[in-house]
């Protein structure tokens, strides 16, 4: 982790969720006085699950991961996340304490807010409050959709609703850089890490991808989602 940069002002910034930007010009001010920003490089730890929440952390430059741990072999990727993603969880208005890992994936840029200045705002602004306590809210449901599908799919229909999630959502492009490890793949996916390197050479097989070193490309975007969605 680098030492703290000069932040930019906050009201220009366009890298700011849909909460933030319900604030007034002077609450952007009081904003940009009272953050500072960090940088990661890969693999570094932004968030360690069990640790205090004392900032507010919101990412915007870089992948991160966001991981359950457990006291099993293989933990599991909840999410990946790019910008812009604010650190908000169940914790935050609980028991003041992370319930998830966050590590970098890429060399990340983020922005700390004091916990205490972000329940001002809440307190204060009634339009911010809504829409914060809204991104919370829709990331519980997509964690109840990624339950959903670890349970329900099989492990063809997994390992092809994350590459498509990859190519479409993450990357926004095909082919795309395959970031994640075969080991971060099977924990994205609950399978094992031979179990996801034997699905991804049957697929290159039956010539839906191609995998060419880091380099993964769709093939057949139509095949892909039917098994996404019947697996």
């Amino acid at each position: 982790m680098t030492e703290p940069q000069t932040p930019d002002s906050c009201l220009h910034c366009l890298q700011k969720c849909d909460a933030f930007q319900a604030l007034s010009h002077s609450e952007m001010e009081i904003l940009h006085h009272a953050k500072y920003d960090t940088t990661y490089r890969a693999g570094e730890v932004i968030a360690k699950q069990g640790a205090p929440i004392s900032h507010l952390v919101s990412l915007n430059k870089g992948l991160v991961k966001v991981v359950l741990e457990t006291s099993g072999e293989q933990d599991i990727i909840i999410s990946l996340e790019k910008p812009v993603f604010v650190l908000t969880g169940p914790g935050l208005f609980v028991d003041n304490r992370y319930h998830f890992s966050v590590i970098a994936l890429s060399e990340c840029h983020t922005c700390y807010l004091e916990i205490q200045e972000l329940h001002r705002l809440i307190d204060t602004n009634p339009e911010f409050a809504k829409r914060f306590y809204k991104n919370v809210g829709e990331k519980a449901i997509m964690l109840y959709n990624r339950i959903r599908s670890l349970n329900q799919k099989n492990m063809a229909g997994r390992i092809s609703e994350a590459l498509l999630t990859l190519q479409k959502t993450i990357f926004e492009a095909n082919p795309f850089e395959m970031t994640l490890t075969r080991q971060e793949l099977a924990e994205f996916t609950g399978m094992t890490k031979e179990s996801v390197s034997r699905i991804l050479k049957e697929f290159k097989e039956e010539g839906l991808i191609e995998i060419e070193d880091r380099q993964v490309e769709i093939l057949d975007f139509e095949k892909m989602n039917s098994i996404s969605r019947k697996g």
